[in-house]
Order: C-alpha cells, then sequence, then structure tokens
C-alpha cells in the first residue's frame, strides 16, 4: 500500500529550440539545435570510438584491440615491438612518424616562378610580378601568342582561325562599329532636351528663393502662431516654438493647397458603379379580366378590378432583356 502512495516521476517536456516544447521566443548564439542529452547513449560511445581511433598510436602507448584475422604468432606478427630500447632508438630517428603527403612538382618554387614570368609576358605587366607582387626578371623566352617583351623572340604559330588577316579584319571592323555606335548613343546634344533642361545648381537656388519667399510672405502668420503657442507653452524655447510654428504653416499651406484642388468637400472621387451597372429590368402591367360595359355604373370598365380606360393594369410581369434564353433548351428537356 506504501508503494503505491508513492509519487511517480512523470515525463516532463524537453526544452529544445525550434519546437513547440518551450515558450522562449529568442536563444543565445551559442544554443544548438539539438542538446546533447537528446543523443541516443550508444550514438555517443561509438561516436567516441570513432574518434579514439582516429589518433594513430604511433608510439605504442594505448593497448592494440585483438584482430582474429591474424596470426598470434611473436615470430610473424609485426604490430606489437617488445623490445623498448629499439623502439625509442626508432621514434628518436624519426621512422615511426606519421606519413606526410610528398610536395607536388607544381609547387616547387621555380615551377611558379616560371608561371608568374610567363603570366607577366602574356599581360605585359612588369618588372613587378603579375601574382608575387615584387620586383622580378620578367623575361620569359617561351613561345608565346605575341609577345609583348622582345619582338626577337620565337612566338608561337599563328596559323590557327583566330589570328589569319580576315579575322583581324572582321574584329576591326566590329570594334570600328562598337565605337561609332557608343559614341552616338552616348551623345549628351541628343538625349537631353536643352530648352527644358536645369541645372542642378539653378534647381536648388530656385527652390532656396522660393523658401525664402514663402517665409517672408507667411512671417505675420507665422508670428501669430508663435504667440499662442507661447501661451500654450510658456516653458518652451525660441527654438522649440519657430519649429512648431513652421510646422503648423506648413501644415495650413498643405490644408490650402488641398482645398483649392479639391473645392467641393462632400463629393467624391470613387466611381459610382450604379451607373455602370443599372439593371434594365422593367415591369409590364396587364388586365387578366375584360373589358366590357358595366351595367350598374353606366360605363366601360375591366371586369377584373373595375379600372377605367386610362389604368395601367392591375397585375404586372417583371421582365429582363438580359436574362438567358432558355426555350430551347425547355423544349429540348420536355421531349
Amino acid at each position: 500500500m506504501a508503494e503505491t502512495m508513492e509519487k511517480r516521476a512523470f515525463l516532463t517536456a524537453k526544452v529544445q529550440v525550434g519546437t513547440a516544447k518551450t515558450d522562449k521566443i529568442s536563444f543565445p548564439q551559442t544554443q544548438k539545435v539539438f542538446h546533447s542529452s537528446d543523443v541516443p547513449a550508444h550514438v555517443r560511445v561509438s561516436k567516441k570510438d570513432v574518434q579514439k581511433k582516429k589518433v594513430p598510436n604511433i608510439l605504442g602507448t594505448q593497448p592494440y584491440k585483438w584482430n582474429d584475422s591474424t596470426i598470434s604468432d611473436n615470430k610473424i606478427q609485426k604490430d606489437v615491438n617488445k623490445d623498448l630500447k629499439r623502439q625509442l632508438l626508432t621514434v628518436r630517428a624519426g621512422l615511426m612518424d606519421e606519413l606526410t603527403l610528398k610536395p607536388s612538382k607544381a609547387h616547387q618554387k621555380e615551377k611558379i616562378l616560371d608561371l608568374q614570368k610567363h603570366i607577366v609576358a602574356m599581360s605585359g605587366e612588369g618588372p613587378v610580378g603579375k601574382l608575387s607582387g615584387k620586383w622580378m626578371n620578367a623575361v620569359d623566352e617561351r613561345g608565346l601568342a605575341s609577345h609583348c617583351i622582345e619582338e626577337k623572340w620565337p612566338d608561337f604559330n599563328h596559323s590557327h582561325s583566330c589570328h589569319t588577316s580576315e579575322d583581324i579584319k572582321s574584329a576591326s571592323k566590329t570594334f570600328q562599329a562598337q565605337e561609332a555606335r557608343c559614341k552616338r548613343m552616348n551623345d549628351f546634344n541628343n538625349l537631353v532636351n536643352h530648352d527644358a533642361y536645369v541645372p542642378p545648381h539653378k534647381a536648388t537656388a530656385s527652390l532656396n528663393q522660393n523658401l525664402r519667399n514663402m517665409k517672408v510672405d507667411y512671417q505675420d502668420l507665422k508670428e501669430q502662431f508663435k504667440k499662442e503657442l507661447k501661451v500654450e507653452f510658456p516653458n518652451a524655447s525660441e527654438e522649440r516654438l519657430q519649429a512648431m510654428a513652421q510646422r503648423l504653416l506648413n501644415e495650413k499651406l498643405l490644408a490650402d493647397r488641398k482645398t483649392s484642388m479639391f473645392p467641393v468637400q462632400h463629393e467624391s472621387f470613387r466611381p459610382n458603379v450604379a451607373l455602370t451597372t443599372r439593371s434594365s429590368r422593367y415591369r409590364k402591367f396587364h388586365h387578366p379580366g375584360a373589358w366590357q360595359y358595366n351595367q350598374h355604373d353606366k360605363c366601360w370598365a375591366w371586369s377584373c378590378c373595375m379600372g377605367g380606360e386610362k389604368s395601367k393594369g392591375c397585375q404586372s410581369v417583371t421582365i429582363n432583356p438580359d436574362a438567358w434564353c432558355t426555350a430551347g433548351y425547355e423544349r429540348h428537356t420536355a421531349r
């Protein structure tokens, strides 16, 4: 009975980034998406084993793992050396160091210098190296398409299709056409209307003059605004009063401009949909009775409503000219 009365530890939700299990909105930059506790235990152990196996056991300080595929004979097995003195001699001699990759022949200093000379001879930028940034002898006598240092050096065979006389003439003609097009498209006189063009300094001067004239014209109104604001804000400084008066003046000018553009306040410039979507339906009145002579009133009248000659009808029918004609469809269904 006591065991059943004990409180059990119920499962609680973990705080994980990017899930609905937390009410936090912001997280630090060091917070990981998956916490270390989310990774299963066997996965963590396997990761540690793999990282430990990656470390080479060159000095033999770590115990060797038993390998079933090897022969357990001391004369044949080479991975275990019990002679510690001989092992230390090999370590001191550097024979048990980690193997490193041999340097590539393309990374030799002579190869790199030769390549830099070739690039300098191709580009014609020297004697400072094109890639090294140092003073160097840029003489490269290898066969290039066109030497730019010495004309007497052997050049590469120009018999390919890019250096024939026809190709040179075509390239020159294309270059001249492109240059003529650039000059034509960049002509300032054709692109700018000199009659309507206003230089920037003149436009700025005109804007400043207009602002100056506006301040002079509305100086009295601005002073009146300042007096009213000084009564409302007695502790305000002169700069603040000037700013508030200028703001009120600008708002009044904008309101006056809006009034001049829209003199009628109650009118709206929204389109009237009732004019364009007006219905074309109409009512047609008629009398279901007969037009006959009434003996009692001694006059002609309709028998349905006793209306006279001028009555338009006691019953009406709505007629829609835009309605779809389904007469053919009705005849087809009637069959």
